[in-house]
């Protein structure tokens, strides 16, 4: 991958500890480094702002919100940040522990769609992963199959992480941050929510279920429920229109799990499930047997030819924080 920017960063030791090599990731806001820990070899990743982000207060304070979330929220599927720092020119890094598997964008690339109890062994993971965050006051609000990472654990059970909490709100963030979010919107615009869409900074937890219903709706069907010929116009379609429902697009979908993916896209906030937790209730009777779910998703995991590293990702491609 061109390295061109932070090219300066291969090859440097940051803070006497951590060796940089080559560019992982280049996204909107970030530049992700593979490195190692030179106490022990470790390979971590370091996740820095781009230059032209370096004098940005409020992108400098998000990139090390991602370091408080993962030391408040204590849950397997949240990447380690094992320290932070700051660079030559004052702006903020990030280290954390180098993930291996395949994200659910790859997958979904490899095989079209998945089968309802396998996506539904996904959403479970993650739906246990944001009821964490949203206990501890934090909404992901950029939930979308490129930040969902599966493999198999050494004990052969299903392990997935939800990545990149970069533009996710907090309860706690400063009151003049929160005022400055009025009417720009945050995340990548496919996966938004209606309120998302309309620039509202007070979300909450069902921002994140809508946004976790299109990965839904797009594992099932092999299609997004919005698209729009510009950003401008796939928002105006997610704020005055009803998603379509997935047994029209799957006809082979059971309509108990048709019925669940609607209530997740609802474009009203208050007839949508209310938490991560509440659509983990709905699924549970779904799913049948979890466990044969998980193994037939193992399964199509490693049904890979090549190993596919997985990125901790900087801002992805198509995201946006836009005014």
């Amino acid at each position: 991958m061109d390295g061109g920017e932070r090219a300066e960063l291969r090859g440097k030791v940051l803070d006497g500890r951590y060796a940089c090599k080559d560019v992982l990731g280049i996204g909107g806001t970030a530049v992700v480094f593979e490195a190692t820990r030179l106490e022990d070899g470790r390979d971590v990743v370091v996740k820095t702002l781009r230059p032209s982000f370096v004098d940005s207060p409020d992108l400098g304070r998000r990139l090390l919100r991602e370091g408080e979330v993962a030391r408040s929220v204590v849950h397997p599927g949240i990447v380690p940040v094992l320290a932070e720092g700051r660079l030559f020119d004052g702006s903020p890094y990030l280290v954390l522990e180098r993930i291996r598997g395949e994200c659910l964008a790859r997958l979904l690339r490899r095989v079209g769609t998945l089968e309802p109890a396998q996506i539904g062994a996904i959403v479970m993971r993650v739906c246990s992963i944001l009821h964490a965050a949203h206990a501890r006051g934090y909404v992901h609000r950029d939930v979308k199959p490129e930040h969902v990472v599966m493999e198999r654990e050494v004990d052969g059970s299903l392990r997935v992480w939800l990545l990149d909490f970069g533009v996710c709100a907090s309860d706690r963030a400063p009151a003049d941050e929160r005022q400055r979010e009025i009417g720009r919107v945050f995340g990548t615009p496919s996966y938004v929510s209606p309120e998302q869409a309309s620039g509202d900074p007070d979300v909450d937890a069902r921002a994140d279920v809508f946004g976790l219903g299109v990965v839904v709706f797009e594992a099932l069907t092999g299609r997004l429920p919005f698209t729009g010929s510009n950003v401008s116009n796939l928002l105006r379609r997610i704020i005055r229109e009803d998603a379509p429902r997935a047994g029209l697009v799957r006809t082979d979908l059971e309509f108990l799990w048709d019925d669940c993916v609607a209530r997740m896209l609802a474009r009203l906030p208050e007839e949508r499930f209310p938490s991560a937790r509440a659509v983990a209730r709905g699924l549970a009777p779904l799913l049948g047997d979890r466990r044969a779910a998980e193994e037939s998703l193992l399964e199509v995991l490693e049904s890979r030819t090549r190993a596919f590293p997985a990125l901790v990702s900087a801002r992805a491609p198509g995201r946006v924080v836009a005014a």
